[in-house]
């Protein structure tokens, strides 16, 4: 299980300080807290983020199951296809927080 602070991925230009190694996986971390956090705001959303795992050197095409857990300040995530799962946390008042600003959040994903 992956638990990740997001704030040890980024550099005061958000770019993950493994760069280019960890690009991918701070995209979809992105995109795990996008879609968290606009859910909970009350923002429709049209997509889910997909899992990133390949396992045998397969693409897994499962739809990860995303849960913010606000008591805790994480963002839990599972691919029920084939298992990965994982928890996020330092993403509040960053970028990808559409908690904060609901009206520039809803503008962002139009």
């Amino acid at each position: 299980m992956w638990v990740i602070d997001i704030q040890d991925w980024l550099d005061k230009l958000f770019f993950g300080n493994g760069v280019p190694r960890l690009k991918v996986r701070l995209k979809k971390l992105t995109e795990i807290i996008t879609y968290a956090t606009a859910n909970e705001a009350g923002i429709p959303v049209d997509f889910r983020p997909g899992c990133w795992r390949r396992p045998n050197r397969n693409t897994c095409r499962g739809a990860l199951e995303i849960e913010l857990m606000s008591e805790k300040k994480e963002i839990h995530w599972r691919c029920p296809a084939c298992g990965n799962e994982g928890a996020v946390t330092g993403w509040q008042g960053e970028l990808w927080d559409l908690t904060s600003n609901q009206l520039e959040a809803s503008i962002i994903l139009q």
